[in-house]
């Protein structure tokens, strides 16, 4: 596969994956209250949202080992990527197949402490969508695993596609289980069935892209796992560190101001999320595309960062500006004018969500090399440091804009690392990133980019 076409399809790729969770996450609550209660839906919301969490070990081993495979292949070292492979395969399957054996036995337990026996919901039904749902973290970790295969062929875009796929055939699979259906674990078997025949599909798919990395000779296995295992762990941590950033104030702010001022705070949060679009975009895209990278790696490395530190930075700003232009009407209209759009609030959320943005850039340096761990831990603690710091600032009853500002302290604790980091990996001076990002040379890399794909097969 060409470049050019490489890239062109990756970034229809990734604008799919975002219209799909987009799509997934406004038509699944919907189709749920149409044919359950209020307290049958928040059961299994609250079922569901552990296996959410638990699949992510497959997807970081998949991170991890792909970065590590694809290197090695286009280094010409077969037997290591194999190996590389295989090693995530079979360490993040037993991994992923352990945990979920646990979730599924622990279920039954723990179901009391969340299920009021008054809303109908049996706690053997809650059960059996727990072993239900064993077999589905089981096989989502499948499913992300292969996107190995389609990374050493240049052929990343495919498994974004076939996984959008599945995400997209479940809104169809939900609809029908709940309509015909109010058991948990009927609707639990339907999606855990679904995901093994998508995880079959991508699997057969896998095979035929990349036949190679299936058999042949292998190095052993623990040169792989002593390569992958940290970053491994840094991508499974990254959602956490997201979470606590967004579920984090949720609760600080619920607990500081009360409901209806919440609802404003998520609602302007909602917006200003928008921008975070473009982030995961923006990260996805150089992240996938680092490890195709010929010539002077290192050189290309550094302009790419010049220059998506320059669209970030453009990019936010002017995300900004027309945010608080057009704030107060947007959130009117999103709210039904049931909550009222703050300024100062807003300004600090685009603070922090423009840190993010320009984070995406060294981080993906980072990691496609495999050189992200550290870095997650830091964040990590910075998010939890700040998170503190927040319910510190609740308890002495400030303002609203204040208690958000550690959010801004939080993305600053991933950045700085981050950055700092980057340059070292690349040799890179402040001083000489700096002239670069503001040099005439961004416009040209722009240019070549939009030349490279309006130009003709």
């Amino acid at each position: 596969m060409s470049d050019r076409r490489r890239i062109l399809r990756g970034v229809a790729a990734n604008l799919a994956s975002i219209a799909t969770r987009i799509l997934v996450q406004f038509a699944t609550l919907p189709i749920f209250f149409a044919s359950w209660s209020a307290e049958r839906v928040g059961t299994w919301l609250i079922v569901f949202s552990v296996p959410a969490y638990i699949a992510l070990v497959g997807t970081g081993f998949a991170g991890a080992g792909g970065a590590a495979a694809l290197t090695a292949a286009r280094s010409g070292d077969m037997p290591r990527a194999r190996s590389d492979f295989s090693t995530s395969w079979s360490i993040g399957g037993v991994a992923t197949a352990m945990l979920a054996l646990f979730f599924a036995g622990t279920a039954m337990f723990a179901a009391p402490a969340f299920i009021d026996p008054g809303d109908g919901v049996a706690i053997m039904d809650v059960a059996a969508a727990a072993a239900w749902l064993g077999l589905y973290i089981f096989a989502t970790s499948q499913m992300a695993v292969f996107d190995i295969p389609f990374r050493v062929a240049g052929r990343y875009p495919d498994h974004i596609f076939l996984y959008n796929a599945a995400s997209l055939v479940e809104i169809v699979v939900i609809a029908a289980a709940v309509t015909f259906s109010d058991s948990l674990a009927t609707l639990a078997m339907c999606l855990a069935l679904t995901r093994c025949i998508a995880a079959a599909v991508i699997y057969f798919a896998a095979r035929k892209a990349s036949p190679e990395l299936f058999a042949g000779p292998r190095k052993p296995a623990r040169e792989s796992l002593a390569e992958i295992w940290k970053p491994s762990l840094a991508f499974m941590l990254m959602p956490l560190v997201f979470g606590i950033n967004l579920q984090g104030y949720v609760l600080v702010v619920g607990a500081g101001f009360g409901a209806v001022v919440l609802a404003g705070f998520v609602a302007t949060r909602t917006l200003t999320r928008l921008l975070d679009l473009f982030t995961n975009m923006s990260f996805a895209m150089q992240y996938y595309e680092s490890g195709y990278l010929e010539g002077d790696r290192r050189d290309l490395q550094r302009r790419l960062l010049a220059t998506m530190t320059l669209v970030s930075l453009v990019v936010s700003v002017l995300f900004g500006a027309a945010l608080l232009a057009a704030g107060a009407w947007l959130q009117n209209l999103y709210t039904l004018g049931q909550t009222a759009f703050n300024p100062a609030v807003a300004v600090i959320l685009v603070v922090a969500a423009t840190l993010r943005a320009l984070s995406a850039a060294p981080v993906a340096v980072l990691a496609a090399d495999n050189r992200h761990a550290r870095l997650i831990g830091i964040y990590l603690t910075g998010s939890v440091a700040a998170l503190i710091l927040g319910i510190a600032l609740m308890a002495v009853d400030v303002p609203l804009h204040i208690l958000v500002l550690p959010l801004i302290l939080a993305e600053a604790s991933q950045l700085i690392p981050a950055l700092t980091r980057a340059l070292r990996t690349l040799e890179w001076s402040f001083p000489d990133y700096c002239a670069q990002v503001i040099s005439r040379e961004r416009a040209e890399d722009v240019r070549n980019l939009i030349g490279l794909l309006k130009a003709k097969p």
